[in-house]
């Protein structure tokens, strides 16, 4: 198929705003089950699995689905470096959308982490992709370490969203899911090439990806809905889009080794960018209405 960059453009708009809407869905849904979408609690697992007697979620859901779709229609279109930095455009239409749903006024500091948090993580997908290189073969025990590591930085953020300060539950949630999200896109272009070359036959490491591929995406979904239930979408949204690619990239380069025309000045600028938009998330969630409020109502309590 011939390149299309205006359509591919245009569907990869549309999938960040059907990702903005599905967010914003999902957030209501764990809100209702969890008492209220500011009682920061972490659901339990009675609560998460209540989640698909609900409407709302299996739209979200859905609609998960129609942007995944976008997304590979946008991919055949239009080169990566083209569709990539777009993807990070959800955050601000989940701004949009929760400030009028939930009827407060986005205050400019916000916007300003709105800003660093897309630029920082576009920034990084330009540069990453710019100096990406294609590999068909990998080393099994290599890449196996490499999830094996993922899955333990994912356990350890867990671990913070449920035990440490409440103020940074949300970003420890989100993360814990970014961290497998990033990874499984990895582990998708290992498995297709183990079917490529026809050796997942008889193949354990095969098999044992694909379950880590299972697993994890489970995983990342129910670690999702915990930073639903812990702030606000908005927050979530944005660890999402900026942790996920970071994380993809640096499995590529760390365990498919994909970062062979990496460059120290092109290293020095991705680390950079990643910063800001780390800084940008932080930021978002620090400024957002609904925790600067009730962090003043912590502190007024004796």
């Amino acid at each position: 198929m011939q390149h299309d960059i205006p359509l591919a453009i245009l569907l990869t708009i549309g999938k960040t705003v059907v990702f903005a809407v599905a967010a914003t869905l999902q957030h209501q849904a764990v809100g209702q089950r969890s008492g209220g979408p500011h009682r920061r609690e972490s659901l339990s697992v009675r609560q998460l699995w209540s989640l698909i007697r609900s409407p709302r979620w299996w739209l979200g859901a859905g609609l998960n689905g129609l942007g995944a779709v976008l997304s590979v229609g946008a991919l055949v279109l239009a080169p990566l470096t083209v569709v990539a930095p777009l993807a990070v455009l959800a955050v601000p239409w989940t701004v949009i959308l929760a400030s009028r749903i939930h009827r407060f006024r986005v205050p400019p500091l916000m916007w300003a982490a709105v800003g660093l948090t897309v630029a920082g993580t576009a920034g990084f997908t330009l540069v990453a992709v710019a100096h990406t290189v294609d590999h068909d073969t990998y080393d099994d025990k290599g890449v196996v370490a490499g999830v094996l590591v993922v899955f333990a930085a994912a356990g350890l953020l867990a671990l913070l969203g449920w035990r440490g300060p409440r103020a940074w539950r949300c970003l420890a949630w989100a993360s814990a899911g970014s961290v497998i999200f990033g990874q499984e896109s990895g582990l998708i272009r290992v498995l297709g090439e183990y079917v490529r070359h026809e050796a997942w036959r008889g193949s354990v490491i095969f098999w044992a990806l694909g379950v880590a591929l299972v697993l994890g995406s489970l995983l990342a979904g129910a670690f999702t809905q915990q930073g639903y239930a812990h702030g606000p979408a908005e927050t979530v949204m944005g660890t999402t889009n900026a942790a996920a690619p970071m994380v993809a990239v640096l499995f590529g380069i760390a365990v498919l080794g994909e970062g062979a025309a990496l460059t120290p000045p092109a290293a020095v600028m991705m680390v950079v960018a990643a910063a800001l938009g780390v800084i940008g998330v932080v930021l978002l969630s620090h400024f957002h209405p609904h925790s600067r409020t009730e962090s003043r109502t912590r502190a007024a309590l004796p």
